[in-house]
């Protein structure tokens, strides 16, 4: 075996190993550092995350995340890159008003607009508003109560006297009304009451001495009362058919003769009268109202005249008697106001 020669033959090999090592590592550090083509829009691959393994000892860095209330850009564009302009406003779209709808309310009007139709017609009343009032009544008139005591039965509850029906019976009355109408439901009156009465059913004054020296009176030939007063009156629909209220007070007569000459006289203030009935209006000017009443009072002076004799006073008592009426009114409103 020939000795190799190692002068001649390790520096070419070494020089030859340099130049192939130098070769690799500028191409490869020139691979790395070669930008990409201009006009390119690809970005080099990022780098992959610290993990560990990958990092000195000790030393863990956590992958990147975008802070709070930021936003990405959109994928393919560079995290430094300026954002997107923002779209450009779109124009309010106005929609035009209906042709035939209400005006819109004046300005600083409180909303939202609310429409009210017109008020209705004014309502035509039958009843005038004020007028004067006038008219009559015509129905028929029956007594009750005492017309005076005398004293008190043995058990000093019940009064002792003479009834009203026993000097005199019911009969035909009339009453005439004059007044005036006010605020269409109000009428205000003055009134006078007369009746035409019967044969009351107590014989004693016809047949029997009143008083010593007084023959007794015979056969009654008459008996009236009246009454007189003041009186309101109130109509729930006078325009049509209402109810009715009458209320009045006054003073009562009464008087009855005998065939003999002789008479009687009762008569008092303070009697109360008080009628419920309908107000049926026909027209304007005129109005029918049948009506029931009833009254209660006194007779606080009583006298009667013995033939041929002067008055005398009846001893006796004051005694609480009543009426009761139907009667049947006509009324005109004369003068009317609206």
């Amino acid at each position: 075996m020939a000795p190799t020669n190692l002068s001649a033959t390790w520096p070419g090999a070494a020089l030859r190993r340099g130049v192939v090592l130098g070769i690799l590592l500028w191409s490869g550090a020139g691979w790395a550092q070669t930008p990409p083509p201009a006009g390119s829009s690809q970005s080099p691959p990022p780098l992959p995350p610290s993990a560990p393994g990958n990092a000195p000892p000790n030393m863990y860095q956590e992958p990147w995340t975008p802070p709070p209330g930021s936003t990405l850009p959109p994928a393919g564009q560079p995290r430094n890159a300026p954002p997107a302009e923002p779209p450009a406003p779109v124009p309010p779209a106005y929609r035009p008003l209906p042709p035939y709808g209400p005006p819109p309310p004046p300005y600083g009007a409180p909303g939202p607009y609310i429409y009210e139709p017109p008020p209705p017609p004014p309502t035509f009343h039958t009843a005038p508003l004020s007028s004067l009032w006038v008219g009559a009544r015509l129905g028929a008139l029956f007594p009750f109560g005492s017309a005076y005591d005398i004293g008190t039965d043995p058990s000093g509850y019940y009064s002792v006297g003479e009834s009203w029906s026993g000097l005199a019976s019911g009969g035909p009355a009339v009453e005439v009304d004059v007044g005036g109408r006010f605020w269409r439901r109000n009428i205000v009156y003055v009134f006078w009451e007369h009746a035409f009465m019967g044969t009351g059913g107590d014989s004693t004054w016809q047949t029997q001495p009143v008083a010593p020296g007084v023959a007794p009176f015979g056969d009654q030939t008459s008996a009236t009362t009246d009454f007189p007063g003041l009186g309101y009156r109130w109509s729930s629909r006078p325009d049509t058919v209402g109810f009715l209220i009458d209320v009045a007070l006054g003073y009562r007569w009464f008087r009855e003769k005998w065939a003999s000459g002789a008479s009687m006289t009762l008569d008092g203030f303070g009697e109360l009268r008080a009628g419920f009935g309908a107000d049926i209006r026909v027209n304007r000017l005129f109005a029918i109202e049948p009506l029931f009443s009833f009254s209660t009072g006194q007779f606080y002076n009583r006298s009667y005249n013995p033939p041929g004799q002067s008055e005398r006073s009846i001893p006796s008592y004051t005694g609480a008697h009543g009426t009761v009426t139907f009667t049947l009114g006509a009324h005109f409103d004369l003068a009317p106001s609206y």
